[in-house]
């Protein structure tokens, strides 16, 4: 009974502080993007919505504030070889312990990928797949909910499922692709909180 009031202290803590990190605030970049040198703060949120709720049996142990790029490459319709749309085709960013960026604690790329650079759980990776998307802000990238893929994670690794919220930006460009192969690197930053099995 202790050990059931302390996991929900801890997953309470923990999302509040992700709740808190979507707020504006005025004093604190808390999960911000900046843009010429000044911090733009994220819409507020309520709560996580339902479609990302993450399944019973997992429990909430640990979040990290992101800051990178969503890259995108020009690629040809497979319909219409004379059409060319920007694709997304990987992130690259740092998750950090700290809403204000600091004290990193893993680096996000293709996959998409997880790799833990400290603690007690460095080295690890755990890749995810993913099962829904939803876009509260059509500014910015949809809030997602990820399940890891065993087979290509560290064996081992304990995280069963991630979400992604509280995004800002991350969108593709409005600019017309002209030549197949080209890349852009969109700014972005979310909120990633990451489960693992009871």
């Amino acid at each position: 009974m202790t050990s059931k009031i302390i996991n929900a202290v801890m997953i309470t803590a923990i999302s509040a502080v992700a709740f808190t990190s979507c707020k504006k605030d005025q004093n604190t970049p808390v999960n911000s993007t900046i843009e010429d040198g000044a911090y733009s703060s994220i819409k507020p949120i309520e709560g996580i919505p339902d479609t990302l709720k993450v399944p019973e049996g997992n429990r909430l142990v640990a979040d990290g504030f992101a800051r990178g790029f969503q890259i995108y490459q020009v690629k040809r319709s497979a319909s219409n070889p004379n059409v060319f749309s920007w694709v997304n085709i990987a992130p690259l960013a740092t998750l950090y312990t700290k809403p204000d960026f600091r004290e990193v604690m893993a680096n996000h790329f293709a996959g998409p990928t997880w790799e833990i650079v400290k603690g007690h759980n460095k080295g690890q990776s755990v890749v995810g797949k993913k099962l829904v998307g939803i876009t509260p802000d059509a500014t910015a990238i949809q809030w997602l909910l990820l399940q890891a893929v065993d087979d290509l994670s560290t064996p081992g690794n304990p995280v069963s499922f991630v979400q992604r919220i509280c995004t800002h930006g991350g969108l593709a460009s409005t600019t017309p692709p002209t030549q197949v192969g080209q890349l852009d690197s969109i700014p972005y930053t979310a909120s990633y909180l990451f489960y693992t099995r009871n």
